[in-house]
């Protein structure tokens, strides 16, 4: 885990944000609907999905199905799991 936001500075550490907890900054969780246009579902992407020319909206209720039938990028999110000790010292130092 790291408070650092270049993503080429990070090491393959999780970004923790500090700073998210202002008035509407939300985190909203996967596979919930989003209230937008076309009604945009919050998923899990891969690496290789993230992209400059990402549109939200391509993952919708009207697809998500297919979605679901792939394998989930995520899998094995709690099998790598990062310490916080050093990212809540650094938060304690702000």
């Amino acid at each position: 885990m790291t408070m650092e936001s270049r993503i080429a500075a990070r090491q393959g550490r999780v970004y923790f944000d500090p700073f998210r907890n202002g008035f509407a900054q939300t985190v909203v969780p996967p596979y919930c609907v989003r209230r937008a246009a076309k009604a945009p579902v919050s998923t899990p992407l891969a690496w290789s999905e993230v992209r400059p020319t990402l549109d939200p909206s391509e993952f919708n209720l009207g697809n998500f199905g297919r979605r679901l039938a792939k394998k989930d990028p995520w899998e094995d999110f709690f099998e790598n799991r990062q310490p916080f000790a050093h990212a809540l010292r650094a938060v304690r130092s702000l």
